[in-house]
C-alpha cells in the first residue's frame, strides 16, 4: 500500500456504567454531544464531533453489561487511540507484513443506527483495525475505516459551545517514552519523531501525540492527573483547540468546572472529566 499517514480519527474515553453521567458532565465542559448510539458489539456512546476528529464517550447502559467485549473494558479515562484508514483490508494485509501484531483475523465490522434530526435512523458502519493489546494494556490503538463519514461529521453536531474545533494533542505517559513509541514509529515509518522536553513526539499531521515520562507530567499537570493504576504506558491527556479561549472560559464557567490558566491554556483536571486531563488552548 502507499505510505501509511498518521491522522488521528477519533479518541476514546471511557466512561463504563456511566454513559448518562458523563455525557451530562461533557455538555457542561461545553461540548455539544450527539444522540445516544448502540453499536451491535453491545457497547454505546456519545459523541463530541469536531472538524475532522470527534472524541468519544464509550460504556454501556446496564442492560447491556454482559453482551460487552471484555477486550474493550478499561478503567474509566482516555483509553482509545484512533487512527484513520480507508482501506481497512489492506491495511491489514500491510500491517501483519511489516511484522506488526493485530489482533483477530481480519477486519472488525459493526455498526450503530444514528438518530438523525429528521426522525430517521440510518446505519453508521465501521471496521477496524485494532493493534494487539500486549501493546498498550491500558487502552487500545487501533484504525477505523468510516464507511459512512456523513452519519458522522455532521454541521449540526460540530458547533460547541466551549468553541473547540479539533483534537490537537495526545498525552501518553511511559516509563520510557523512547521505547514506547516504537510501536507507532514501526506502524508509521515515515512519520516525523523528535525528541522534546520530557520525552519525545510524533507529529500527525498538524497534531501531536506525545510519550512522556510520569516525572514530566507530573511537573506539567500535578494534582491534575488522575492516578495510576500500574506503571504500562496510559493516556493522561487530551489537548484540544478553541476558537477563543475566553469562549471556552465562560462555558467552564457556566457548567461550573474548575480549571487553571497556564502558559496561555485552560487547563481541566481529570477529576472532571473522568479521567483525563483537558487542555484548551486557542488556534
Amino acid at each position: 500500500m502507499t505510505t501509511l499517514i498518521p491522522q488521528i480519527d477519533h479518541v476514546v474515553i471511557t466512561v463504563s456504567d456511566q454513559l448518562d453521567k458523563a455525557n451530562a458532565q461533557y455538555q457542561k465542559l461545553g461540548f455539544t454531544t450527539t444522540p445516544r448510539g448502540h453499536h451491535s458489539l453491545g457497547t454505546s456512546n456519545n459523541l463530541a464531533i469536531f472538524t475532522t476528529t470527534y472524541l468519544e464517550l464509550l460504556g454501556f447502559e446496564p442492560k447491556n453489561a454482559d453482551k460487552v467485549d471484555k477486550s474493550w473494558r478499561f478503567a474509566d479515562g482516555l483509553t482509545g487511540l484512533v487512527f484513520k484508514t480507508k482501506n481497512a483490508n489492506e491495511l491489514y494485509q500491510h500491517l501483519v507484513n511489516n511484522g506488526i501484531k493485530v489482533e483477530g483475523e481480519g477486519p472488525r465490522s459493526f455498526f450503530r443506527p444514528v438518530e438523525l434530526n429528521d426522525g430517521t435512523k440510518p446505519e453508521a458502519r465501521f471496521r477496524t483495525v485494532r493493534l494487539d493489546p500486549s501493546y498498550t494494556p491500558n487502552g487500545q490503538i487501533f484504525f477505523c475505516d468510516q464507511l459512512t463519514p456523513e452519519l458522522v461529521w455532521r454541521k449540526e453536531w460540530q458547533g460547541h459551545p466551549n468553541g473547540v474545533v479539533n483534537i490537537n494533542q495526545v498525552i501518553i505517559e511511559a516509563q520510557n517514552p523512547h521505547a514506547s513509541i516504537k510501536l507507532l514509529e514501526n506502524t508509521f515509518p515515515s512519520a516525523k519523531i523528535i525528541d522534546i522536553d520530557g520525552g519525545v513526539r510524533l507529529k500527525a499531521d498538524d497534531k501531536y501525540i506525545d510519550y512522556l515520562t510520569p516525572s514530566a507530567t507530573e511537573r506539567l499537570f500535578g494534582a491534575s492527573l488522575s492516578k495510576a493504576n500500574n506503571d504500562q504506558d496510559r493516556k493522561v491527556a487530551l489537548g484540544l483547540t478553541t476558537k477563543s479561549l475566553a469562549q471556552t472560559q465562560q462555558a467552564l464557567e457556566k457548567g461550573n468546572i474548575k480549571f487553571n490558566l497556564q502558559n496561555d491554556k485552560l487547563i481541566v483536571p481529570a477529576s472532571e472529566t473522568y479521567g483525563v486531563v483537558l487542555i484548551f488552548g486557542q488556534l
